[in-house]
């Protein structure tokens, strides 16, 4: 993979390259009516060019996964990618040249010029590169490690048309799970994995890359318990065309001849919105702790004199990846209010201070975490973190919580604006259920929204 990268990063650039060149030439010979000429002008221009055009191509995610890839798809990309950047550099490098242009039409025809230059001789390197892909899957020279998951019946039915299509897909079946009783399948000559409730060992122990589920439709099992499962240990998913009546979400159709299988969307950003969120979260974090420090700074004096006991409050917490961090608050109760079994606060819990209980209500306690969201444990927005003790009961009712952790915490979430402050883990599955209805729709915009809402919910005082 690191190989396929590379080759395209470096044929990116080619044709980066030699596209802003044969505009440079069109520019001089038609536009100035001068001799072209390789000037230095020319070459950082270039150099500066081709590196816009790959920042681009990263932000896209071009990189991430080179080994999956389709023809359409890179021409869909491709056209939104040079008309996208081509404006970019049109207004930014092309069109204070006022004076070197005779009139309008020929900004016009510059921009026509640059863009399909860079599109087609982007797009002919681009098929050529994909086009050897897919030929390789297509004839088993790449194949992507993958399991089958089901019932007995719907399983020798998919496996049985997997192996008889003219061109592979690229799945190379390397075992099943039977998810009905768990003994062997006769006559399906690859291996019994195990039992489903090993899931997460058999997808480490075999190195699988896909997983194709397919159940018959009277079939009783909790599928999104697996299809969970599979997400959180980011396994391709793919189910059968027969259960999309009972599953709901955002799927992909993929047709392989006679057979047609929908992808499970990831719980992913695209990588030019994880980059945006966290220019966003270091930006707002900043001005909300310069621009706030004369408020935090009553709040600490007024938390010391209200009660004995520290300013700030550190707790530890399981944040992204499962990785630990210490969560900073304003102490919102006495000293020493939890001594042993950690606790979890009620609405009517005598070990708050009543300055805490203002706090809380309008969730001024929270304020301090802008610090953990400026160093990287925390984001503005995503579902928010408890501690271990907790995590592991709720683990237990509730497996699918193990989700939270693919992305950062926040200091607000959806589940805190629908919901708010759990009192038990009861209620902590009961918000869970909007935390994953949040990391199911995963984008700029949900953010936006959940960002106002708790404003509306700070300003109201309806923080509990």
């Amino acid at each position: 993979m690191k190989t396929e990268r590379i080759k395209r990063v470096f044929f990116d650039i080619i044709s980066a390259t030699l596209a802003w060149i044969l505009f440079f030439y069109y520019r001089k010979q038609i536009i100035e009516n001068s001799i072209f000429e390789i000037t230095e002008t020319l070459i950082y221009g270039t150099i500066s060019v081709s590196l816009f055009w790959v920042t681009i191509y990263v932000l896209s995610g071009n990189y991430k996964d080179v080994m999956r890839v389709s023809r359409l798809h890179e021409l869909y990309k491709t056209i939104f990618q040079s008309l996208f950047g081509c404006l970019i550099i049109f207004f930014f490098l092309i069109i204070d040249d006022i004076d070197n242009y005779k009139n309008y039409k020929f900004y016009y025809e510059a921009l026509l010029v640059l863009t399909l230059s860079h599109f087609l001789i982007t797009f002919l390197f681009r098929y050529i590169i994909t086009n050897s892909m897919v030929n390789k899957i297509h004839n088993k020279q790449i194949t992507f490690k993958t399991i089958l998951i089901g019932t007995p019946r719907s399983i020798i039915k998919t496996f049985k048309l997997l192996e008889n299509m003219p061109r592979s897909p690229g799945n190379q079946l390397i075992g099943y799970i039977n998810n009905e009783d768990n003994t062997d399948i006769d006559n399906l000559n690859i291996s019994n994995l195990g039992n489903i409730n090993n899931l997460e060992k058999i997808l480490k122990e075999n190195n699988v890359e896909e997983a194709i589920l397919s159940f018959d439709k009277n079939n009783k099992t909790d599928i999104s318990t697996i299809i969970y499962e599979l997400i959180y240990n980011e396994i391709r998913t793919k189910i059968t065309s027969n259960m999309v009546d009972v599953l709901a979400g955002t799927v992909k159709m993929q047709s392989f001849f006679n057979l047609s299988l929908i992808e499970i969307k990831q719980i992913q950003m695209s990588i030019f919105e994880s980059f945006l969120k966290r220019i966003i979260d270091i930006t707002c974090s900043t001005l909300a702790l310069i621009i706030l420090s004369p408020i935090l700074t009553i709040i600490a004096i007024a938390v010391k004199i209200s009660s004995n006991g520290p300013i700030f409050y550190c707790q530890e917490r399981i944040g992204h990846h499962k990785q630990s961090f210490k969560i900073i608050k304003f102490r919102s109760m006495y000293l020493d209010a939890e001594k042993n079994t950690p606790l979890l606060s009620s609405e009517n819990d005598n070990r708050i201070t009543t300055l805490g209980k203002v706090m809380r209500k309008y969730r001024i306690d929270e304020l301090p975490q802008f610090y953990n969201v400026l160093i990287g444990e925390m984001s503005l927005i995503g579902p928010r973190p408890e501690r271990e003790f907790f995590a592991k009961q709720i683990l237990l009712k509730a497996p699918h919580y193990k989700l939270i952790y693919k992305v950062k915490p926040g200091i607000t979430s959806w589940g805190m604006v629908k919901f708010g402050y759990a009192e038990n883990i009861d209620q902590m599955i009961e918000r869970l259920k909007y935390d994953i209805i949040y990391l199911e729709n995963l984008s700029l915009l949900n953010d936006f929204k959940v960002l106002v809402l708790t404003i509306f919910i700070v300003l109201q005082g309806r923080g509990k």
